[in-house]
């Protein structure tokens, strides 16, 4: 939902790659490649190649995606793969686009046999061998132990980040926004960061992949689920971080970041927390955040006020049918041909089922919630944070708003926290329009993680009774 949230072995471990290769769960494959689709640049660069070396320019693969860095001892190096290789098929895919060769990726794993047809130099080959497993997160500071907990008619990944030594420790189960992608190997990601930064603060902390995202096997799809499937999911893996040994059972505490704030308390409500912590979320129904979200973001990235009332005007209809009428957008489109740009500017939706990247039942069910009612049924202690500069979850009142209905019903577990400086994505920001400008910039986010979330999340914490 880019115009919603603009986001995203040699040392010790505590799982072996024997007790992981035990497991239900296969380890990912991963070719190790850097690559792009063939692009104008790229194509020239072929071109002047193919030139130099006095061959055919039809020989010169239109399609493809142009290899421009090799990882080492991964499967692409041991298959002797070049850079400036044009990768054109895998197995019997035909490999046209870098969504392409991504999707496939998804269903590959450790061991499997893999043939591979490139472009090199205008000649074409095809190379054999085995996939090799996307390399385990490890660390010195603590032990990560990659689990597995079943779901459906499959098997869920976990990835627990613990500290190190023996005992009991405070436990945080980390919901993510709702955007469909893994959480394994993210690095300096914000996500990465905020794991890394609460571990070393001395927290368990636990991330659930999505269904069908990361090592998942034979779940459904996080693009093709709805709303209470990936509730289910995280409540999984929350049911499994209560059996650890290692886990503080009277310390347990979900923390939801965005849309992952209203998911946090539901998994809260049902089977009970410490506490609960968001970040950057929302209260109100997703039919009023959505126009309120209009308002706010479009004219920050240069929509004129005018035009913009008028985009809402036209947009509203489109939105009580979708939302609250719960008519399909295929449904929306035939009744309302006219209505096709709109609905693809501004629900990014292009055909299908998809709307702002995930099912549209998603937020169907999303919108008939009553939040409220959900925070009034946590009985844990709550701390709720906003960014001074979140450009995304804009409403300081919607986030004290939550505090003021859990201290209604529960007085004195909840706490509102603004923090200056810091926008949606933990990032040093003043204004959520200096936010919209920085997140331009190429590794903003990864460079510029305020830390003041974390030693306020764990004061939070340790001064809870």
């Amino acid at each position: 939902m880019k115009k919603i949230i603009l986001l995203i072995f040699t040392v010790f471990l505590v799982i072996s790659i024997t007790d992981l290769q035990g497991q239900n769960l296969k380890r990912r494959g991963t070719l190790g490649i850097k690559a792009v689709d063939i692009n104008d640049s790229t194509y020239k660069y072929l071109l002047d190649s193919c030139l130099n070396r006095n061959n055919n320019k039809e020989s010169i693969p239109v399609k493809g995606i142009f290899v421009w860095d090799i990882m080492p001892d991964l499967t692409a190096e041991k298959m002797k793969i070049q850079k400036n290789d044009v990768i054109i098929k895998i197995n019997e895919t035909d490999i046209e686009s870098i969504g392409i060769y991504r999707n496939l990726m998804k269903s590959l794993r450790e061991g499997d046999n893999i043939s591979i047809t490139i472009n090199r130099s205008s000649n074409e080959i095809i190379v054999r061998g085995k996939m090799s497993m996307l390399p385990l997160e490890t660390s010195e500071k603590y032990d990560i132990i990659y689990d597995e907990v079943k779901f459906k008619d499959g098997y869920l990944r976990l990835i627990i980040n613990k500290p190190k030594g023996q005992g009991k420790f405070k436990s945080i189960l980390f919901i993510p926004g709702y955007m469909c992608y893994s959480l394994d190997n993210i690095g300096k990601h914000p996500y990465g960061q905020v794991v890394d930064k609460l571990c070393e603060a001395g927290y368990v902390v636990m991330r659930c992949e999505k269904p069908g995202m990361g090592d998942c096997m034979e779940t459904p799809d996080c693009f093709d689920i709805d709303y209470f499937t990936e509730l289910d999911a995280f409540m999984e893996g929350y049911k499994k971080l209560m059996t650890y040994d290692f886990a503080d059972k009277e310390n347990l505490f979900v923390f939801g970041h965005s849309l992952g704030g209203y998911e946090a308390p539901m998994v809260a409500e049902k089977l009970g927390a410490k506490g609960v912590i968001v970040c950057g979320t929302g209260l109100k129904s997703w039919f009023e955040y959505i126009i309120e979200m209009y308002r706010f973001q479009n004219i920050i990235m240069g929509v004129d006020y005018i035009e913009n009332e008028k985009i809402i005007q036209k947009m509203i209809p489109v939105l009580y049918d979708f939302l609250i009428k719960k008519k399909s957008p295929e449904d929306i489109l035939k009744e309302n041909p006219d209505c096709k740009e709109l609905m693809k500017d501004w629900l990014e939706y292009t055909g299908g089922r998809q709307v702002w990247s995930r099912d549209y039942t998603f937020w169907q069910q999303l919108q008939d919630i009553n939040v409220p009612e959900i925070w009034k049924n946590v009985t844990g202690y709550v701390l709720v944070i906003r960014g001074e500069a979140d450009f995304e979850a804009f409403s300081d009142s919607d986030h004290q708003e939550i505090v003021n209905i859990v201290n209604h019903y529960h007085p004195g577990n909840g706490k509102f926290l603004l923090i200056p400086d810091m926008d949606h994505g933990f990032a040093k920001s003043k204004t959520p329009a200096e936010s919209y400008v920085n997140r331009q910039k190429k590794g903003y986010y990864y460079e510029n993680f305020n830390d003041v979330i974390i030693s306020e999340i764990d004061k939070w914490i340790k001064q809870l009774k």
